[in-house]
Protein backbone atom coordinates (compact mmCIF):
# COMPACT_ATOMS: atom_id res chain seq x y z
CA UNK A 1 0.00 0.00 0.00
CA UNK A 2 3.04 2.39 0.97
CA UNK A 3 4.63 1.98 -2.38
CA UNK A 4 1.04 2.55 -4.20
CA UNK A 5 0.51 5.40 -2.44
CA UNK A 6 4.12 6.86 -3.33
CA UNK A 7 3.28 6.33 -7.04
CA UNK A 8 0.44 8.25 -6.74
CA UNK A 9 2.09 11.19 -4.32
CA UNK A 10 4.64 11.36 -7.61
CA UNK A 11 2.01 11.73 -10.09
CA UNK A 12 0.58 14.88 -7.55
CA UNK A 13 4.52 16.25 -7.26
CA UNK A 14 3.65 15.81 -3.82
CA UNK A 15 6.15 17.40 -1.73
CA UNK A 16 8.38 15.42 1.15
CA UNK A 17 6.89 12.05 0.43
CA UNK A 18 8.98 9.91 2.84
CA UNK A 19 8.31 12.30 5.22
CA UNK A 20 4.46 11.60 5.19
CA UNK A 21 2.59 8.77 6.86
CA UNK A 22 0.08 6.93 4.79
CA UNK A 23 -2.66 8.85 6.49
CA UNK A 24 -1.65 11.77 5.43
CA UNK A 25 -0.86 11.29 1.85
CA UNK A 26 -4.07 9.33 1.59
CA UNK A 27 -5.81 12.86 2.45
CA UNK A 28 -3.17 14.91 0.30
CA UNK A 29 -3.91 12.80 -2.51
CA UNK A 30 -7.82 13.52 -2.84
CA UNK A 31 -7.41 16.68 -2.25
CA UNK A 32 -5.50 17.05 -5.91
CA UNK A 33 -8.70 15.16 -7.22
CA UNK A 34 -10.97 17.23 -5.79
CA UNK A 35 -9.10 20.06 -7.34
CA UNK A 36 -10.58 18.75 -10.75
CA UNK A 37 -13.67 20.26 -10.45
CA UNK A 38 -13.57 22.65 -13.29
CA UNK A 39 -13.83 20.39 -15.74
CA UNK A 40 -17.89 20.18 -14.54
CA UNK A 41 -17.89 24.09 -15.27
CA UNK A 42 -16.35 23.69 -18.69
CA UNK A 43 -18.88 21.14 -19.44
CA UNK A 44 -22.04 23.63 -18.49
CA UNK A 45 -20.70 26.45 -20.05
CA UNK A 46 -20.41 24.08 -23.38
CA UNK A 47 -23.94 23.51 -22.66
CA UNK A 48 -24.82 27.27 -23.35
CA UNK A 49 -22.53 27.85 -26.88
CA UNK A 50 -24.87 24.58 -28.53
CA UNK A 51 -27.90 25.22 -27.32
CA UNK A 52 -29.04 27.61 -30.53
CA UNK A 53 -29.34 24.35 -32.58
CA UNK A 54 -31.87 21.09 -31.79
CA UNK A 55 -30.12 18.84 -34.27
CA UNK A 56 -26.71 20.18 -33.28
CA UNK A 57 -27.02 19.10 -29.72
CA UNK A 58 -28.51 15.99 -30.48
CA UNK A 59 -25.15 14.79 -32.36
CA UNK A 60 -23.40 16.96 -29.65
CA UNK A 61 -25.07 14.32 -27.21
CA UNK A 62 -24.09 11.39 -28.89
CA UNK A 63 -20.54 12.16 -29.57
CA UNK A 64 -19.87 13.55 -25.94
CA UNK A 65 -21.39 9.95 -24.82
CA UNK A 66 -19.07 8.00 -27.69
CA UNK A 67 -15.83 10.00 -26.11
CA UNK A 68 -16.66 9.93 -22.09
CA UNK A 69 -17.16 6.02 -23.08
CA UNK A 70 -13.48 6.03 -25.12
CA UNK A 71 -12.18 7.17 -21.79
CA UNK A 72 -11.96 4.44 -19.79
CA UNK A 73 -11.04 1.85 -22.77
CA UNK A 74 -8.44 4.08 -24.54
CA UNK A 75 -5.30 3.99 -22.61
CA UNK A 76 -2.81 5.89 -24.71
CA UNK A 77 -3.63 9.54 -24.36
CA UNK A 78 -2.49 10.39 -28.03
CA UNK A 79 -4.69 7.31 -29.91
CA UNK A 80 -7.43 8.80 -27.49
CA UNK A 81 -7.41 12.98 -29.05
CA UNK A 82 -7.39 11.14 -32.45
CA UNK A 83 -10.50 9.15 -31.37
CA UNK A 84 -11.84 12.84 -30.27
CA UNK A 85 -11.04 14.37 -33.84
CA UNK A 86 -12.23 11.34 -35.44
CA UNK A 87 -15.85 12.78 -33.85
CA UNK A 88 -15.20 16.53 -34.21
CA UNK A 89 -14.96 15.70 -37.99
CA UNK A 90 -18.22 14.29 -38.29
CA UNK A 91 -19.44 17.16 -36.48
CA UNK A 92 -17.54 20.30 -37.87
CA UNK A 93 -17.61 21.38 -41.65
CA UNK A 94 -13.71 20.84 -41.57
CA UNK A 95 -11.17 18.43 -43.66
CA UNK A 96 -8.39 18.87 -41.32
CA UNK A 97 -7.37 18.38 -37.54
CA UNK A 98 -4.33 18.36 -35.60
CA UNK A 99 -2.59 18.94 -32.48
CA UNK A 100 0.50 20.19 -31.53
CA UNK A 101 2.15 19.56 -27.98
CA UNK A 102 4.23 21.96 -26.12
CA UNK A 103 7.75 20.28 -25.31
CA UNK A 104 8.42 19.60 -22.16
CA UNK A 105 11.71 21.43 -22.19
CA UNK A 106 12.13 23.45 -25.85
CA UNK A 107 10.61 26.48 -27.35
CA UNK A 108 8.70 23.90 -29.86
CA UNK A 109 5.30 22.85 -30.32
CA UNK A 110 5.67 18.86 -31.38
CA UNK A 111 2.99 17.85 -33.76
CA UNK A 112 1.49 14.21 -31.96
CA UNK A 113 -1.68 14.20 -33.78
CA UNK A 114 -3.38 14.40 -37.21
CA UNK A 115 -7.01 13.62 -38.72
CA UNK A 116 -8.75 14.12 -41.77
CA UNK A 117 -7.98 14.21 -45.15
CA UNK A 118 -4.34 15.25 -44.38
CA UNK A 119 -2.76 12.53 -42.25
CA UNK A 120 0.31 12.63 -39.50
CA UNK A 121 2.45 10.74 -42.14
CA UNK A 122 1.59 13.52 -44.68
CA UNK A 123 3.39 16.66 -42.81
CA UNK A 124 6.74 17.26 -43.68
CA UNK A 125 7.65 19.08 -41.01
CA UNK A 126 6.76 17.92 -37.01
CA UNK A 127 8.45 20.63 -35.06
CA UNK A 128 7.40 24.17 -35.10
CA UNK A 129 9.24 27.23 -33.35
CA UNK A 130 6.66 28.92 -31.19
CA UNK A 131 8.21 32.12 -31.63
CA UNK A 132 7.69 31.73 -35.36
CA UNK A 133 5.37 29.63 -36.46
CA UNK A 134 1.49 30.74 -36.82
CA UNK A 135 0.32 28.00 -34.40
CA UNK A 136 3.07 29.02 -32.00
CA UNK A 137 1.55 32.90 -32.03
CA UNK A 138 -1.98 31.00 -30.95
CA UNK A 139 0.23 29.32 -28.11
CA UNK A 140 1.85 32.64 -26.54
CA UNK A 141 -1.96 34.44 -27.54
CA UNK A 142 -3.70 31.86 -25.23
CA UNK A 143 -6.84 31.74 -27.81
CA UNK A 144 -7.19 31.92 -31.64
CA UNK A 145 -5.80 32.88 -34.23
CA UNK A 146 -7.63 32.76 -38.19
CA UNK A 147 -5.95 33.15 -41.50
CA UNK A 148 -8.46 32.72 -44.16
CA UNK A 149 -5.60 32.47 -46.81
CA UNK A 150 -2.31 31.16 -45.31
CA UNK A 151 -0.85 32.50 -48.72
CA UNK A 152 -0.83 35.48 -47.17
CA UNK A 153 0.51 34.98 -43.83
CA UNK A 154 4.50 34.49 -43.45
CA UNK A 155 4.48 32.38 -40.40
CA UNK A 156 2.46 30.18 -42.21
CA UNK A 157 5.13 26.85 -43.92
CA UNK A 158 3.63 26.83 -47.44
CA UNK A 159 5.75 23.56 -47.59
CA UNK A 160 4.02 21.74 -44.50
CA UNK A 161 2.31 19.24 -46.54
CA UNK A 162 1.63 17.68 -50.33
CA UNK A 163 -1.92 18.40 -50.09
CA UNK A 164 -3.36 21.82 -50.12
CA UNK A 165 -4.64 24.40 -47.34
CA UNK A 166 -6.31 27.21 -47.91
CA UNK A 167 -7.49 28.39 -44.46
CA UNK A 168 -6.19 27.47 -40.77
CA UNK A 169 -7.61 28.71 -37.18
CA UNK A 170 -5.16 27.67 -34.75
CA UNK A 171 -6.90 27.42 -30.66
CA UNK A 172 -4.64 26.97 -27.99
CA UNK A 173 -5.64 24.34 -25.85
CA UNK A 174 -5.66 24.93 -21.60
CA UNK A 175 -5.79 22.30 -19.23
CA UNK A 176 -5.89 23.28 -15.70
CA UNK A 177 -5.27 26.61 -16.39
CA UNK A 178 -1.92 25.83 -18.43
CA UNK A 179 -1.66 25.90 -22.24
CA UNK A 180 -0.08 22.71 -23.04
CA UNK A 181 -0.48 23.02 -26.82
CA UNK A 182 -2.41 24.22 -30.00
CA UNK A 183 -5.73 22.52 -31.93
CA UNK A 184 -5.25 23.43 -35.96
CA UNK A 185 -8.60 22.84 -38.34
CA UNK A 186 -7.90 23.79 -42.04
CA UNK A 187 -9.83 23.95 -44.89
CA UNK A 188 -8.21 23.51 -48.83
CA UNK A 189 -10.10 26.45 -49.58
CA UNK A 190 -9.71 30.12 -48.48
CA UNK A 191 -12.07 32.08 -46.58
CA UNK A 192 -13.93 29.02 -45.58
CA UNK A 193 -14.86 29.65 -42.22
CA UNK A 194 -17.18 32.21 -41.03
CA UNK A 195 -17.86 33.74 -37.72
CA UNK A 196 -20.43 30.99 -36.43
CA UNK A 197 -17.90 28.30 -37.53
CA UNK A 198 -15.14 29.84 -35.55
CA UNK A 199 -17.36 30.10 -32.55
CA UNK A 200 -17.99 26.78 -33.00
CA UNK A 201 -14.62 25.02 -33.29
CA UNK A 202 -13.56 27.70 -30.57
CA UNK A 203 -15.91 25.82 -28.31
CA UNK A 204 -14.92 21.97 -29.15
CA UNK A 205 -11.82 23.34 -27.89
CA UNK A 206 -13.57 24.21 -24.80
CA UNK A 207 -14.71 20.59 -24.67
CA UNK A 208 -11.90 19.00 -26.07
CA UNK A 209 -9.90 20.48 -23.03
CA UNK A 210 -11.95 19.73 -20.11
CA UNK A 211 -12.57 16.38 -21.53
CA UNK A 212 -8.75 16.06 -22.10
CA UNK A 213 -8.68 16.90 -18.39
CA UNK A 214 -10.92 13.92 -17.26
CA UNK A 215 -8.96 11.73 -19.06
CA UNK A 216 -5.87 12.79 -17.29
CA UNK A 217 -7.31 12.60 -13.87
CA UNK A 218 -9.11 8.72 -14.81
CA UNK A 219 -5.82 7.44 -15.77
CA UNK A 220 -3.54 9.47 -13.56
CA UNK A 221 -5.44 8.03 -10.44
CA UNK A 222 -7.04 4.09 -12.45
CA UNK A 223 -5.89 2.60 -9.00
CA UNK A 224 -7.46 4.69 -6.83
CA UNK A 225 -10.88 3.13 -7.21
CA UNK A 226 -12.88 3.65 -4.56
CA UNK A 227 -11.92 7.52 -4.61
CA UNK A 228 -12.32 8.18 -8.35
CA UNK A 229 -15.59 6.27 -8.47
CA UNK A 230 -17.30 8.90 -6.21
CA UNK A 231 -15.22 11.43 -9.16
CA UNK A 232 -16.64 9.70 -12.36
CA UNK A 233 -20.85 9.45 -10.36
CA UNK A 234 -19.93 13.04 -10.00
CA UNK A 235 -19.36 14.02 -13.23
CA UNK A 236 -21.82 11.56 -14.90
CA UNK A 237 -24.27 13.17 -12.40
CA UNK A 238 -23.49 16.84 -13.93
CA UNK A 239 -23.52 15.18 -17.54
CA UNK A 240 -26.35 13.74 -17.31
CA UNK A 241 -28.01 17.49 -16.35
CA UNK A 242 -25.97 18.97 -19.67
CA UNK A 243 -28.18 16.25 -21.64
CA UNK A 244 -31.20 17.48 -19.98
CA UNK A 245 -30.51 20.77 -21.07
CA UNK A 246 -29.32 19.65 -24.84
CA UNK A 247 -32.67 17.68 -25.25
CA UNK A 248 -34.15 20.49 -24.29
CA UNK A 249 -33.22 22.58 -26.25
CA UNK A 250 -33.80 20.26 -29.12
CA UNK A 251 -37.55 20.41 -28.06
CA UNK A 252 -37.91 24.01 -28.16
CA UNK A 253 -38.20 26.55 -30.62
CA UNK A 254 -35.59 29.57 -29.77
CA UNK A 255 -37.77 32.82 -30.93
CA UNK A 256 -41.01 31.94 -28.29
CA UNK A 257 -39.85 29.24 -25.61
CA UNK A 258 -42.87 26.98 -26.73
CA UNK A 259 -42.18 23.48 -28.64
CA UNK A 260 -41.22 23.07 -31.90
CA UNK A 261 -41.87 20.91 -35.14
CA UNK A 262 -40.14 17.89 -33.62
CA UNK A 263 -41.56 16.92 -30.73
CA UNK A 264 -44.75 18.19 -31.98
CA UNK A 265 -44.91 15.53 -33.99
CA UNK A 266 -43.69 13.43 -31.85
CA UNK A 267 -46.49 14.17 -29.47
CA UNK A 268 -49.10 13.93 -32.23
CA UNK A 269 -47.88 10.40 -33.02
CA UNK A 270 -47.85 9.52 -29.48
CA UNK A 271 -51.32 10.58 -28.53
CA UNK A 272 -52.63 9.35 -31.98
CA UNK A 273 -51.52 5.78 -31.18
CA UNK A 274 -52.96 6.10 -27.84
CA UNK A 275 -56.16 7.10 -29.18
CA UNK A 276 -56.50 3.69 -31.56
CA UNK A 277 -55.73 1.84 -28.66
CA UNK A 278 -57.46 3.21 -25.58
CA UNK A 279 -59.76 5.02 -27.60
CA UNK A 280 -58.95 8.62 -25.54
CA UNK A 281 -60.16 11.59 -27.13
CA UNK A 282 -57.79 14.58 -28.03
CA UNK A 283 -58.14 17.59 -30.72
CA UNK A 284 -55.91 19.12 -33.15
CA UNK A 285 -55.85 23.01 -33.62
CA UNK A 286 -53.71 24.80 -36.28
CA UNK A 287 -53.24 28.32 -36.00
CA UNK A 288 -52.18 30.72 -38.57
CA UNK A 289 -51.19 34.39 -37.94
CA UNK A 290 -53.23 36.37 -40.68
CA UNK A 291 -51.26 40.10 -40.49
CA UNK A 292 -47.71 38.93 -39.81
CA UNK A 293 -46.58 40.15 -43.33
CA UNK A 294 -48.96 43.58 -42.80
CA UNK A 295 -47.23 43.71 -39.76
CA UNK A 296 -43.83 42.88 -41.04
CA UNK A 297 -44.16 45.75 -43.73
CA UNK A 298 -45.23 48.56 -41.07
CA UNK A 299 -43.00 47.80 -38.66
CA UNK A 300 -39.98 45.71 -39.64
CA UNK A 301 -39.51 42.00 -38.98
CA UNK A 302 -37.79 42.71 -35.49
CA UNK A 303 -42.17 43.39 -34.49
CA UNK A 304 -43.12 40.99 -36.61
CA UNK A 305 -41.19 38.37 -34.29
CA UNK A 306 -42.95 40.33 -31.42
CA UNK A 307 -46.19 39.60 -33.15
CA UNK A 308 -45.03 35.66 -33.18
CA UNK A 309 -43.79 35.71 -29.80
CA UNK A 310 -47.34 37.61 -28.42
CA UNK A 311 -49.35 34.58 -29.86
CA UNK A 312 -47.09 32.03 -28.02
CA UNK A 313 -47.53 33.40 -24.76
CA UNK A 314 -50.97 33.76 -25.14
CA UNK A 315 -51.17 29.80 -26.40
CA UNK A 316 -48.64 28.69 -23.12
CA UNK A 317 -51.59 31.68 -20.90
CA UNK A 318 -54.49 29.50 -21.94
CA UNK A 319 -53.41 25.82 -21.98
CA UNK A 320 -53.37 22.97 -19.55
CA UNK A 321 -50.70 21.86 -18.09
CA UNK A 322 -51.19 18.33 -20.20
CA UNK A 323 -51.67 20.13 -23.76
CA UNK A 324 -49.49 20.46 -26.10
CA UNK A 325 -48.36 24.05 -27.94
CA UNK A 326 -46.08 24.35 -30.78
CA UNK A 327 -44.60 26.58 -32.87
CA UNK A 328 -44.37 24.73 -36.31
CA UNK A 329 -43.64 26.41 -38.88
CA UNK A 330 -43.06 30.41 -39.62
CA UNK A 331 -46.53 32.15 -38.21
CA UNK A 332 -48.09 28.42 -37.87
CA UNK A 333 -49.27 27.06 -34.55
CA UNK A 334 -49.86 23.68 -33.24
CA UNK A 335 -52.12 22.52 -30.08
CA UNK A 336 -53.01 19.15 -28.90
CA UNK A 337 -55.65 19.24 -26.38
CA UNK A 338 -55.46 16.13 -24.65
CA UNK A 339 -59.15 14.71 -24.11
CA UNK A 340 -60.83 17.62 -25.29
CA UNK A 341 -64.36 17.39 -27.33
CA UNK A 342 -64.74 19.08 -30.25
CA UNK A 343 -66.70 22.18 -28.48
CA UNK A 344 -64.13 22.40 -25.94
CA UNK A 345 -61.49 23.15 -28.97
CA UNK A 346 -63.48 25.63 -30.23
CA UNK A 347 -64.20 27.36 -27.21
CA UNK A 348 -60.37 27.38 -26.47
CA UNK A 349 -59.81 28.63 -30.00
CA UNK A 350 -62.27 31.54 -30.11
CA UNK A 351 -60.69 32.21 -26.56
CA UNK A 352 -57.19 32.58 -28.09
CA UNK A 353 -58.11 34.62 -31.32
CA UNK A 354 -60.08 37.47 -29.25
CA UNK A 355 -57.06 37.68 -26.50
CA UNK A 356 -54.52 38.08 -29.42
CA UNK A 357 -56.47 40.54 -30.94
CA UNK A 358 -56.50 42.48 -27.49
CA UNK A 359 -53.73 42.47 -26.66
CA UNK A 360 -52.04 43.69 -29.77
CA UNK A 361 -51.99 47.67 -29.84
CA UNK A 362 -50.06 49.08 -32.62
CA UNK A 363 -52.61 47.62 -35.25
CA UNK A 364 -55.43 45.36 -36.01
CA UNK A 365 -54.37 41.47 -36.30
CA UNK A 366 -56.07 38.22 -36.46
CA UNK A 367 -55.63 34.65 -36.91
CA UNK A 368 -57.22 31.85 -38.47
CA UNK A 369 -57.24 28.76 -37.60
CA UNK A 370 -58.53 24.80 -38.58
CA UNK A 371 -59.81 21.99 -35.77
CA UNK A 372 -59.88 18.13 -36.38
CA UNK A 373 -60.38 16.22 -32.87
CA UNK A 374 -60.38 12.10 -32.39
CA UNK A 375 -62.23 10.71 -29.60
CA UNK A 376 -63.85 7.88 -28.10
CA UNK A 377 -67.87 6.64 -28.63
CA UNK A 378 -68.13 9.72 -31.14
CA UNK A 379 -68.92 8.80 -35.08
CA UNK A 380 -65.19 11.42 -36.42
CA UNK A 381 -63.72 10.32 -39.75
CA UNK A 382 -60.93 7.32 -39.96
CA UNK A 383 -57.73 8.34 -40.59
CA UNK A 384 -55.23 5.59 -41.63
CA UNK A 385 -52.34 7.02 -39.20
CA UNK A 386 -51.32 10.99 -37.82
CA UNK A 387 -49.97 11.90 -41.21
CA UNK A 388 -53.35 12.07 -42.56
CA UNK A 389 -55.09 13.48 -39.61
CA UNK A 390 -52.60 16.01 -39.75
CA UNK A 391 -52.82 16.86 -43.60
CA UNK A 392 -56.73 17.10 -43.55
CA UNK A 393 -56.72 19.69 -40.90
CA UNK A 394 -53.79 21.42 -42.61
CA UNK A 395 -55.90 21.14 -45.79
CA UNK A 396 -58.97 23.08 -43.72
CA UNK A 397 -56.71 25.34 -42.30
CA UNK A 398 -55.51 26.53 -45.98
CA UNK A 399 -59.09 26.87 -46.67
CA UNK A 400 -59.11 29.26 -43.06
CA UNK A 401 -56.44 31.15 -44.58
CA UNK A 402 -58.21 32.24 -47.73
CA UNK A 403 -60.81 34.05 -45.53
CA UNK A 404 -59.08 35.32 -42.72
CA UNK A 405 -59.69 35.56 -38.84
CA UNK A 406 -61.60 32.53 -39.63
CA UNK A 407 -61.74 29.00 -37.65
CA UNK A 408 -62.97 25.27 -39.48
CA UNK A 409 -63.85 22.53 -38.27
CA UNK A 410 -63.75 19.03 -40.02
CA UNK A 411 -67.04 17.95 -39.17
CA UNK A 412 -67.73 14.48 -38.15
CA UNK A 413 -69.46 11.55 -39.79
Amino acid sequence: MREFLLDIGKIFKVENLDKLSDEELKQIILEHIKKHSFIEKSLLELTEDFACSAELSIRVISSINKILDRIYAEKDIYKFISYCFDEFIKLLPVENISFMEKHPELNWLVLKVATGKIKFKDFKKKIFNIDSSLAGAAFKKGNFIYVPDVTKDERFDKKLSSLPIGSVLSVAVKVENKIVGVINFSHPEVNAFDEACIFFFVSMVKLFSAVLTLFKLYHENLKFNEQLQKEVDRKTSELQKINKKLYKASITDSLTGIYNRRFFFQRLEEEYSRSLRYGNSFCLILFDLDSLKKVNDMFGHPEGDRLIKLFAKVLKNFKRKEDVVARIGGDEFGCILIGSSQEGAIKFAERVKEEFKARYKKTSVSASGAIGCIGKGESFKFYKDYKEFFKEVDKVLFKAKKIKDKMEVIERN
